[in-house]
């Protein structure tokens, strides 16, 4: 074999011999493949849902309106399309809303005492709900029916001692305004702060007065979360 055959022999060798390592060379230079994040997914607000709240409620009128705790419990269906939330929700719920008046007339030898007591025993709402979601965030407004069972005892004396009482119970309906904001925890939990007003009319417990209730809860959604959701 000549020399200059040989000497071309040996640089094809070594220029293939050269040629992972200029790769591996060119891929360190390069650094590694970048890839774009996954997109962030959004919660799904769609599903049956249940659970509990507790809140505060009174009654305004005409100044000695009464005020009390309440506690239940709701349930409820949404559906999602795109950001805007369709849904249905009922509640209901004790109260400890009492209110009471007394009077006493002096005459001639008698001294006449009246009184009565009364309570809200509970209030419930069934309404349908408009809502807007930004991600985890939902804002709603609801509008729709209420209902409240109020009882109470009226009594008379006189010269201390009873001579009779009567006792009431009225179931009434009206309807309710309600805003509201929930949030989505973790898993299908949610937690919501809402407001609402409910108006039953001039036959209702609370004649002629508005009764508001605001109230803080606690939502579990059942199911699984379907396209989009986050669990």
């Amino acid at each position: 074999m000549s020399t200059c055959r040989l000497i071309k022999l040996c640089l094809a060798t070594t220029m293939l011999a050269s040629v992972p390592a200029i790769s591996n060379a060119a891929d360190a230079v390069r650094g590694p493949v970048y890839r774009a994040p996954p997109p962030i997914p959004f919660y799904n607000w769609s599903g049956f849902y249940g659970g509990a709240h507790l809140g505060v409620g009174w009654s305004d009128g005409d100044g000695s309106g009464s005020t009390g705790f309440l506690g239940g419990g709701q349930v409820g269906y949404n559906y999602q399309i795109n950001q805007w939330v369709l849904g249905l929700e009922a509640d209901i719920a004790g109260t400890t809303i009492k209110d009471s008046a007394s009077a006493t007339v002096v005459g001639p030898g008698a001294i006449l005492t009246a009184r009565a007591d009364a309570s809200l025993d509970w209030v419930s709402t069934l309404a349908p709900r408009f809502g807007y979601a930004v991600d985890r965030w939902l804002v709603y407004g609801k509008v729709g029916g209420a209902w409240a069972h109020a009882s109470a005892t009226a009594s008379a004396g006189i010269n201390g001692m009873g001579f009779g009482s009567v006792s009431v119970d009225q179931t009434v309906s009206g309807w309710v305004l309600g805003i509201g904001a929930e949030y989505a925890l973790r898993d299908n939990w949610t937690a919501k702060i809402e407001y609402n007003m409910m108006d039953f009319g001039s036959g209702g417990p609370f004649a002629d007065d508005k009764f508001h209730v605001l109230k803080a809860g606690i939502n579990y959604r059942f199911g699984g979360a379907g396209p989009g959701g986050l669990f």
